[in-house]
């Protein structure tokens, strides 16, 4: 063999050691740190997590806020009024967003978008006190309303009504229970098709009213009880801008003598 061809083998021998030698990686002793691994996330301070809470809190509050301002709203009869339909003690849900936006200590809407229904019953910002009330829409924009005797008149036509009976002790405010002496005396009365009962005492002097045109943008409101109710018989047609919202439901009840459960969850006739 050449001496030219043994070298040649040499060279070659060492380029492949050189090759081998350059594509081996180094492993990390077990339980070493490796240096690319991530490292641990740093603990948010205690003035960060303050900060979450706060917006957390935050958010609830003004969801809160947004939902009875906007939305929703808790009312409590109080008084005989709107006997024997609602009672006192009942406590109702109100849809606020049913005919505008009305803020808090605020006398009218920001802005109105709808007009009640004929037999709705709506809580309205009274005109005679600034009180909140409940009475039910008797007339709307347009319509001639007149009360006379114990007789609701639309439009110089009587509103249908029928006598049903006495009225239960049960249904009747302490303040409204005059005994036997002046008896109290439910009706069934019909507005466009939506029944719902009213009460008048049998011999009270009746309340008379109108004739009198509703404007435009108002309506007419009266209480059921219709000899225990200041309503637009006194103060006349209400804005609709003074309409808070819609009675919708009895969520809770109770009285003197306890909770009237078979009223909860009752819809508002």
């Amino acid at each position: 063999m050449s001496r030219r061809g043994s070298a040649a083998r040499e060279r070659d021998r060492a380029r492949m050691a050189r090759g081998s030698a350059s594509g081996t990686r180094s492993v990390p002793a077990e339980g070493a740190a490796r240096p690319d691994a991530p490292s641990e996330r740093a603990r948010p301070s205690r003035w960060e997590r303050t900060r979450a809470n706060l917006k957390t809190l935050a958010g609830a509050v003004a969801l809160a806020a947004f939902i009875r301002i906007v939305l929703f709203e808790p009312f409590e009869i109080d008084g005989p009024s709107m006997e024997p339909s609602l009672l006192h003690g009942d406590r109702v849900i109100v849809a606020k967003y049913a005919f505008g936006l009305l803020l808090p200590f605020q006398d009218e809407a920001l802005v109105t978008w709808g007009t009640p229904s004929l037999g709705d019953v709506v809580i309205v910002h009274s005109p005679m006190d600034g009180e909140d009330i409940v009475k039910r829409v008797v007339g709307l924009p347009g319509d001639v309303i007149e009360v006379r005797g114990e007789t609701l008149y639309r439009n110089d036509r009587p509103v249908p009504r029928e006598e049903l009976g006495a009225c239960d002790p049960s249904e009747q405010h302490v303040e409204t229970a005059r005994g036997p002496t002046t008896p109290c005396v439910v009706y069934r009365e019909t507005l466009e098709g939506r029944a719902h009962r009213t009460s008048q005492w049998r011999f009270a002097r009746p309340i008379d009213f109108g004739p009198e045109l509703v404007p435009r943008d108002h309506v007419f409101v009266l209480g059921d009880h219709r000899d225990a109710s200041n309503d637009s018989r006194r103060f006349g047609p209400v804005p609709i801008s003074r309409i808070k919202g819609r009675a919708l439901a009895i969520y809770w009840s109770n009285s003197s003598s306890g909770f009237r459960w078979r009223r909860i969850g009752m819809a508002v006739p």
